[in-house]
């Protein structure tokens, strides 16, 4: 399942920054809660005390309103997926998110996918890596936001405000995070999460937005269940076709894999024991029950006969469904809903108990509320707004700047390491043949890095990385930064030989760039060994094997950052790497 697998390298190094950003939203969510109820008592006299202005109007008492009842299946309804939604966005919590959406949700469901829907989806990929930060912490605040609004609102233009937005944002998942799920895929099954955990939110919205008469017993909940009724007897269909794998091999082996994924001892045991009990022939038994189980619930839910039978077997086949196969859907460290199978037993329970309630709507007679208690849920209701606002903020900010953050470096090639060692002193000469030494840096704060003037691979991709993060400093920056890089090759290690490498890779242009070497092996071998680069020669004759480092020193000679570099022909990647050079540089000075 997309989400079960291990967390990424790069995860840990934006886990510190990604609480961080989190902690600092939910500071200013609190002063916003501070300022409405202030506000409120300095309109009021009083925080939650009502007003005439907000009385509400009808009713034949004092205080009392007379209106219709909420139905009972919408109630659970609400209630229910309100709660869904507050769970999916503690899970986007998770310290994983920031990396792991991307590589262990999103791009294991591309696999497989129409061009055209892949080609949609790298839209919120590319946003999503160039800020994963910023994309991470609201879809936090806008999930949680979410779920709050379905709880507190019944009725009215508020509720139906919460309710589009729930469908609008139910969509933006269902395609850019499920691939409208998997259902134009290859291997697509009910088994795996067919068609998506996120389609039954946004009908659950929908079905909220309808008009209270259309929950009478002959209207919304009957079509609830002919609809899913339909969409059952079709993948029941599909899950009998013979070459598709199902009736050999798909199955135990999606158990074996989840049996792997980072979870509990337990659940993982289960998992291994059941995947045993498969043994040869088990794939095509739990394909034939499935089929079967299939094809009998949705025509029981299309002609509304047995159901007292086949929802309780539908519910049971679910759950074991959503333990032994699916594995909860949320395990792992990247997981973000528990799946498809508890949206859509929700969908059926809600469109049973409709069936079962009175044909004609109540009315209650509702004392508002005590007031107290009105006033704290308008204002409540304004500071969910804000928290939505919150969410929505950093998504835009995602999608509109076309920028690398330096956070999307960390994202592919993991976190730097701060230090604190004064930097080895040397004594080289630069690609003019001018003597240069650690001293004369002294005020200066320094980026070192190794090349090997004649590498034709790595090597000038950090060099462009360099350029590109020395481009980003402001003038005044620039001009007490110096980039540095020394020769790593025992080979090749002439002047003209760094001089020549320095113009092909146009970091002539860079006023204060300097690529050291010495004619002295013993010399540059002593640098190497100072700064922990490790450098060997190949016997068949390839390019020298050194390590991408790169360090930051700051004005006083002290190493404080190492970075791993891990150069790419990505843009994007490049871009990243330049972005956190140039962040790291900044904090230094």
């Amino acid at each position: 399942m997309p989400g079960m697998g291990s967390p990424s390298l790069g995860s840990f190094g934006l886990a510190a920054p990604f609480y961080h950003r989190i902690a600092i939203e939910a500071l200013i969510l609190a002063v916003a809660a501070f300022i409405l109820i202030a506000a409120r008592f300095l309109l009021y006299g009083a925080a939650f005390r009502g007003a005439p202005s907000l009385a509400v109007r009808g009713g034949d008492e004092a205080g009392a309103a007379i209106r219709v009842a909420e139905p009972r299946a919408r109630a659970v309804l609400r209630y229910g997926f309100g709660a869904f939604w507050i769970f999916d966005g503690l899970l986007q919590l998770q310290s994983s998110m920031p990396t792991s959406m991307i590589s262990q949700v999103v791009q294991p469901i591309q696999a497989g996918q129409p061009h055209w829907l892949v080609e949609l989806m790298q839209l919120g990929v590319g946003a999503w890596f160039r800020h994963p930060i910023w994309s991470a912490s609201g879809v936090v605040w806008i999930q949680i936001a979410i779920g709050l609004w379905l709880l507190l609102g019944r009725d009215g233009w508020f509720a139906r405000i919460g309710y589009l937005l729930t469908a609008g944002w139910g969509l933006f998942v269902w395609i850019f995070g499920e691939a409208l799920g998997q259902t134009f895929g290859h291997g697509g099954s009910w088994l795996f999460g067919v068609p998506g955990g996120v389609f039954f939110y946004i009908v659950a919205a929908l079905a909220l937005l309808a008009p209270y008469g259309w929950w009478q017993r002959d209207r919304l909940p009957r079509w609830i269940l002919a609809g899913i009724g339909v969409m059952l007897i079709v993948l029941g269909i599909e899950q009998a076709l013979p070459g598709r794998g199902f009736w050999s091999f798909k199955t135990p082996a999606m158990v074996e894999s989840m049996s792997k994924a980072a979870q509990p001892g337990i659940i993982a045991a289960s998992l291994r024991g059941f995947h045993s009990l498969l043994g040869a022939h088990g794939g095509a038994v739990v394909n034939g029950v499935t089929v079967v189980i299939l094809l009998v619930t949705g025509l029981s839910f299309v002609l509304r006969r047995g159901l007292r039978v086949t929802v309780v077997v539908f519910a049971v086949f679910s759950v074991l469904v959503w333990w032994l196969i699916q594995d909860f859907g949320f395990l792992g460290g990247s997981g973000t809903d528990p799946n498809s199978m508890l949206p859509e037993l929700l969908l059926v329970i809600v469109g049973v108990l409709g069936l079962s309630q009175s044909a004609a709507l109540e009315t209650t007679t509702v004392r508002f509320w005590p007031q107290a208690l009105g006033q704290a849920g308008r204002l409540l209701g304004v500071w969910i707004a804000v928290v939505a606002l919150v969410g929505l903020v950093p998504l835009g900010f995602a999608a509109a700047n076309t920028s690398y953050s330096a956070e999307a470096a960390l994202a592919s090639s993991g976190a730097p390491f701060q230090i604190d060692r004064p930097a080895a002193p040397f004594t080289l000469f630069d690609q003019s043949g001018r003597a240069v030494s650690l001293s004369q840096f002294k005020g200066k704060t320094l980026i070192i890095t190794f090349l090997d003037p004649v590498c034709t691979d790595t090597c000038p991709l950090i060099a462009s990385e360099l350029r590109q993060a020395d481009q980003q400093l402001s003038r005044t920056q620039r001009a007490h930064t110096d980039v540095i890089a020394i020769a790593s090759n025992p080979i090749f290690h002439s002047v003209s030989a760094v001089h020549i490498f320095t113009d092909r890779e146009g970091m002539s242009s860079l006023p204060n760039w300097y690529f050291l070497t010495s004619p002295s092996l013993k010399t540059l071998a002593a640098t190497w060994r100072n700064y922990g680069v490790g450098v060997s020669v190949p016997q068949n004759g390839v390019m020298i094997v050194h390590p991408s480092l790169v360090y930051v020193v700051d004005s006083s000679g002290v190493e404080r950052w190492m970075i791993p570099a891990d150069p790419s022909y990505t843009g994007a990647v490049q871009s990243s790497f330049a972005s956190l050079v140039d962040s790291l540089v900044k904090k230094v000075q």
